[in-house]
């Protein structure tokens, strides 16, 4: 039986898994070395505007708000925000505001990220493409060469060994979708 201790690895990883980890490990690290400070700042702001906690703080300063200027209205107090409770609304709608953008910011920066990360998937991807192609390629040339081993031609096999037209494939995505 396997340990599910966190401190002990469950199996020990092959090296191409390693190093792939490793990889992906300084890609996220280079990626936040090279934000700002204040990009970095409305990252923590916003991840604090994201949490439960901020959320159950503005539940209960809006009912506490409310609460308050209702009775202080009752009780004749001379500072009060009345119902509709405006400056209660101004307060929320800024706050929105700069929670809005600050969201936007982290999410213009994501979308960076992840148009970089789409990009090395495609480029992986066709090279992929690309060996799996030579591959075969190979596959089909030593077949050919053991002519006992062929029974019959494998048109399957024949357009498999053909490499994929990135540009064509592009086209097709295009008119799909209906961007082309």
């Amino acid at each position: 039986m396997q340990s599910t201790d966190p401190t002990h690895p469950v199996g020990e990883l092959p090296g191409p898994a390693k190093d792939n980890l490793e990889v992906v490990a300084s890609f996220h690290d280079n990626e936040s070395k090279s934000i700002s400070r204040m990009q970095a700042a409305i990252e923590r702001i916003s991840a604090f505007f994201g949490s439960p906690g901020y959320f159950a703080c503005c539940v209960v300063f809006i009912i506490a708000w409310m609460a308050l200027n209702t009775w202080g209205t009752h009780a004749h107090w001379r500072f009060v925000d009345e119902p509709p409770f405006a400056l209660l609304q101004g307060l929320v709608s800024s706050n929105a505001l700069l929670i809005t953008i600050a969201v936007l910011i982290r999410q213009n920066r994501m979308a960076r990220l992840a148009e970089h990360r789409s990009h090395l998937d495609l480029q992986i991807n066709l090279l992929t493409e690309q060996k799996a192609t030579k591959i075969l390629q190979l596959v089909d040339e030593l077949q050919r060469e053991l002519t006992a081993l062929r029974r019959h031609p494998d048109t399957q096999l024949d357009e498999m060994t053909k490499p994929a037209d990135a540009n064509a494939l592009l086209q097709a995505i295009k008119q799909q979708t209906g961007d082309g």
